[in-house]
């Protein structure tokens, strides 16, 4: 009769005996309330955050196993900035005139050559910085899908990943104006340097005694007279020279190196270097005027630029402030990641339209990116996950469908130790690291999948995705370890997260020879950021592929009554976290 097609459903009777069951078009009821769940589907998908996962809404039939290996390839080396512009990954280890942004230990001594210089505007200045960096995460999950009943299955997903920051940095210091300190071991003058230092200061201090001795005797018209006056200013500017160039090497005012010493001065040749040395010769002229002895001692400045050797080799000294990681090169070879255990629950089940909540407990299992390398990137994000959503499928006629879903992840907080700084300013020293209480923004996603299907086994479908994350959320657990006051919100800096994403993919089923065999799932899929906002939204590209196998476990017949449709295995791993900071 017209209307009437024969096709396999899902009712209990017929997975008991696999006949093949006549059923007529849908009742108007049936098909209103069909025509609206799509339509609600459709709508949260396009007004909410979207997931960028696939969603096929199926369950697995009650006694069957479904084993999945699902292994996917994400890349990105740009990010969406705050305003929705990209940018390279490595933006924030670039500068045009690299200085206290990049190393916040150099604010000091460029205070203290600002005052030696009289310069309020000058800026310590390492050259050209430019870091080239591109980032890969690979996962290879398996993943689990056992139907506990008819309405119910359970999922889980093991997954191993592997994660590369490929770091290219350099260093042109032509424009640049600082080497290395010559008290530093690096310079290979340390010995030569500290002793001329000490002479130098000392020499200063005896000018600074033998006039100050007169004007106490009444020298120079004192106690007051314009001579009088320009002697004192004298002794107390060669005092305060003293402690400037203290500051500026790193060491106390009789000139022994402390705990920490700075890494770097003016070059001879520098601008600032020539007006350091003119500073001190300025000083030492004038006590000189009143009776003191010349200066045989000046202070020690570089010849030859730093470069990214040198820069990577003061990260690393404990010496000045950092002790970290080089910017290099990083990379974890298939460790753990976040173990995500879940359940399905079919809402409703027809021949042509399917509804199923699911629910996801994703465990801390994964590796954290370190506190001490500032571009490694971790195999997750090692916090206690909850997260729900809804999956929906419209399947009018045998070429079409429309699936879609739309989840709410709650990322519940955890404690782990951090350097406390913003991303735009990455390289914090040792002094910055102490133990945070975080809480990771929640995560809104949603999806739309279009198909068409070419074959009983081939079907290519569309993706059309939004994410957004809001921002996170910091608080100092601890105390750092200098005892120092940190404000750990700076961590949450441009950590709130938006992008829409766009692929398509191809999918293959076969339920074997004879027909009566369990189902194979095959396919591949791409998909790849188009717009984004946030400041360390990552603009990635990736690329998919699975293979599912079916075994009956428990009962029941030989295989599923029906094939499914078209659909990839929702991949509810979050959005990877910007790496440190993107």
């Amino acid at each position: 009769m017209p209307g009437i097609r024969a096709r396999r459903i899902g009712g209990p009777a017929d997975r008991r005996t696999g006949r093949v069951t006549k059923i007529a078009i849908p009742r108007p009821y049936d098909l209103a309330i069909g025509w609206a769940a799509s339509l609600v589907l459709l709508v949260s998908a396009l007004a909410t955050p979207a997931s960028g996962q696939y969603a096929d809404a199926r369950l697995v039939p009650k006694g069957v196993l479904r084993i999945g290996f699902e292994p996917r390839y994400l890349s990105y080396r740009e990010r969406f900035d705050a305003n929705g512009s990209t940018e390279p990954l490595g933006t924030d280890f670039s500068d045009s005139t690299a200085g206290v942004r990049l190393f916040p230990t150099l604010a000091e001594p460029q205070t203290a050559l600002r005052s030696i210089l009289t310069d309020p505007l000058y800026a310590v200045n390492l050259g050209v910085f430019r870091t080239i960096r591109d980032a890969d995460i690979r996962r290879f999950p398996l993943t689990l899908r056992f139907g506990l009943s008819d309405r119910i299955s359970l999922t889980a997903r093991v997954p191993l990943v592997t994660t590369r920051s490929q770091v290219d940095f350099s260093v042109d210091s032509a424009a640049g104006d600082m080497g290395w300190n010559q008290l530093a071991e690096q310079s290979g003058n340390s010995v030569a340097a500290q002793q001329a230092i000490q002479t130098l200061f000392a020499e200063l201090e005896a000018g600074a005694a033998a006039v100050d001795a007169r004007i106490a005797a009444g020298d120079f018209g004192c106690p007051s007279s314009p001579e009088c006056d320009d002697a004192r200013a004298a002794v107390a500017d060669a005092r305060q020279l003293v402690l400037g160039l203290a500051v500026l090497a790193g060491v106390d005012a009789g000139g022994t190196p402390g705990a920490q010493i700075t890494p770097f001065a003016p070059l001879t040749a520098s601008e600032a270097g020539t007006g350091l040395l003119a500073a001190i010769q300025d000083v030492s002229t004038r006590l000189v005027q009143f009776g003191a002895s010349p200066l045989t001692a000046t202070y020690p400045l570089p010849s030859a630029p730093i470069g990214a050797g040198g820069v990577n080799e003061m990260l690393a000294d404990s010496a000045y402030g950092y002790a970290s990681y080089p910017l290099q090169f990083s990379k974890y070879s298939l460790n753990l990641g976040d173990i995500e255990l879940g359940m399905r629950f079919g809402v409703f089940q027809s021949a042509w339209a399917r509804a199923v909540a699911v629910g996801t407990i994703r465990l801390p299992t994964g590796t954290l990116d370190e506190p001490d390398h500032f571009l490694d990137i971790g195999t997750g994000d090692r916090q206690l996950d909850v997260e729900v959503g809804l999956e929906g499928a419209w399947e009018p006629g045998s070429f079409l469908g429309l699936a879609g879903s739309a989840s709410y992840n709650l990322q519940l907080g955890h404690q782990l130790v951090r350097r406390v700084t913003r991303h735009t300013a990455p390289i914090a020293p040792l002094a910055a690291r102490t133990t945070v209480k975080r809480n990771l923004g929640d995560e809104l996603r949603a999806s739309v999948y279009p198909s068409l299907r070419l074959s009983p086994s081939f079907t290519v479908y569309g993706t059309a995705a939004y994410y957004r994350r809001s921002a996170d959320n910091y608080a100092l657990a601890g105390n750092p370890s200098d005892g120092q006051p940190l404000d750990a919100s700076e961590l949450a800096f441009e950590t709130s997260m938006s992008s829409w994403r766009f692929g398509a993919g191809i999918h293959y089923y076969s339920r074997g020879r004879t027909g009566r065999g369990m189902p194979i799932e095959a396919g591949i899929d791409y998909r790849a950021a188009f717009s984004g906002n946030g400041g360390q939204t990552p603009k990635y590209a990736s690329v998919s592929f699975y293979l599912r196998l079916h075994w009956r476990l428990l009962g029941g017949t030989a295989q599923p009554a029906e094939p499914p449709a078209p659909a990839v295995e929702p991949e509810s791993v979050p959005e990877p976290e910007p790496p440190a900071r993107f």
